[in-house]
């Protein structure tokens, strides 16, 4: 199969819900709310995708934006750690940024979009002894394209920590960006076991009865105690849909 396919897709393609496999041993602590870093690396694609525009240069990232400042109340965000930065720090990380954050002005993902959950993505400065360390599988994932399960180039490797939002400046929970993340795993299964792009899974209808399930599971397992921004906390999540 010529296109590129996640490591993974061979355990996940006999499953009807995927089953994360996370260190939550290290999602006790909530970071700060951050102000956006000037990138510094980035290294270039190493696996098939589909082209970007954007061209990848050696040790640099997607140039850092200008914050336009607000006085508005802070918009609930969540910090998504590559893979060496999550050796140190939380994987998935509740945070606040300002409504004026230069990650609205970004394009939604296609999946995100189809699923009306309109996340938005904001690269922070990462440092890794490697590029391997700049991955991202998460962010990754989101990214992928649903006719062809492909992610673009620059989604690929080298993407660093990242900063991820919803357009809309709705909350966002780290429950709810684990969902569309793992709903994008089983989407990506179909690719996986050839049986194409599953259509019938690009609704929000679709995605909110596979969410139900997926909660149901989490909150049977996963009782932390720190509320909505506690990552293992899933007692009383709320939908991504709800206002």
């Amino acid at each position: 199969m010529k296109e590129m396919l996640f490591l993974y897709y061979s355990s996940l393609a006999s499953s009807n819900l995927p089953k994360p496999s996370l260190d939550y041993s290290i999602w006790n602590n909530i970071s700060p709310v951050l102000e956006p870093e000037e990138p510094s690396s980035r290294p270039s694609a190493t696996i098939k995708s589909e082209p970007s525009s954007t061209p990848a240069t050696s040790h640099s990232t997607t140039p850092t934006p200008t914050i336009i400042p607000s006085a508005s109340r802070p918009v609930q965000a969540v910090i998504v750690r590559c893979d060496a930065e999550r050796r140190r720090s939380p994987l998935l990380c509740a945070t606040t940024i300002p409504t004026g954050h230069a990650v609205f002005s970004q394009s939604v993902p296609p999946i995100p979009l189809l699923i009306d959950i309109p996340l938005v993505f904001y690269r922070l400065r990462s440092q890794s002894p490697d590029r391997k360390g700049l991955n991202n599988q998460i962010i990754t994932s989101i990214n992928i394209n649903p006719t062809s399960g492909l992610a673009p180039s620059d989604w690929i490797s080298g993407v660093g920590s990242v900063i991820v939002a919803r357009k809309d400046k709705k909350p966002l929970l780290p429950h709810h960006l684990e969902g569309v993340w793992m709903y994008c795993d089983y989407i990506l299964s179909f690719f996986g076991d050839r049986s194409g792009a599953p259509n019938q899974l690009y609704s929000p209808e679709a995605f909110e009865k596979w969410w139900q399930g997926y909660y149901e599971e989490q909150r049977r397992s996963r009782s932390g105690t720190g509320g909505e921004e506690d990552a293992d906390d899933w007692r009383a999540v709320r939908s991504p849909y709800a206002s």
